[in-house]
């Protein structure tokens, strides 16, 4: 419920400058929320024609607090997650977390409008969208298919790795927002058998943290 003020419901407490800036704030955030509708699951149900997948790029250790965000909106959001490590502490285990299966990355399903997409970026904790506002990248549909699935199945949870790969070395990603991208590993993980490679996405090059069974090996 919004609720609204007379000018002297806060006495002389602010200025008309400050009323001038409330004002637009408020008109700002009518805006955003209304093009931000244009991602709802509404829209996907009515115009799936319209709409495809595109990848939000956000601060790091806030991908479930956005796709929560993004959820509440009625906005389709997607992070697949993978199962974690088990801990001991003072002899108590500590369950194992899930965790993003792609640290610092949320996808996101919409219509292809700059406003929605505009909207979108100004979410908090989102830095960006790969590609950009005006040209995202939309992400083909299997990709999401397969990365959910393998997700879902545990494929990326924890578990014993042949790690047989070495830093410098060119690979393939085959799963996710960025298959069939060519990239360059960058670092290692063995003890968690994670990876960090480095790849070029529309002229910038991008680090990206995956997990071992996302990439293979370019003959």
């Amino acid at each position: 419920m919004t609720m609204q003020h007379r000018r002297g419901d806060f006495g002389n407490m602010v200025s008309d400058a400050g009323y001038r800036k409330l004002d637009k704030i408020a008109d700002e955030q009518r805006i955003r929320i209304s093009n931000l509708a244009m991602a709802s699951r509404r829209i996907i149900a009515d115009y799936p024609e319209l709409c495809a997948w595109y990848c939000l790029q956000v601060m790091t250790r806030s991908e479930f607090t956005v796709e929560k965000y993004l959820y509440e909106e009625n906005v389709e959001a997607l992070v697949p997650t993978r199962r974690g490590e088990e801990r001991r502490l003072r002899h108590r285990t500590i369950p194992a977390p899930r965790l993003p299966v792609m640290p610092g990355y949320v996808l996101v399903q919409c219509v292809a409008k700059a406003e929605c997409f505009v909207a979108l970026r100004r979410v908090k904790h989102v830095i960006g969208i790969i590609g950009g506002c005006e040209k995202p990248y939309p992400i083909p549909f299997q990709f999401v298919e397969k990365f959910r699935k393998r997700a879902n199945e545990g494929t990326y949870d924890s578990r014993e790795v042949l790690l047989t790969y070495r830093v410098g070395e060119t690979v393939r990603i085959t799963d996710g927002p960025f298959a069939s991208f060519d990239a360059t590993v960058i670092a290692i993980d063995g003890v968690k058998h994670r990876i960090t490679v480095e790849a070029s996405i529309f002229g910038r090059s991008t680090p990206i943290e995956l997990d071992i069974a996302q990439i293979e090996k370019v003959w």
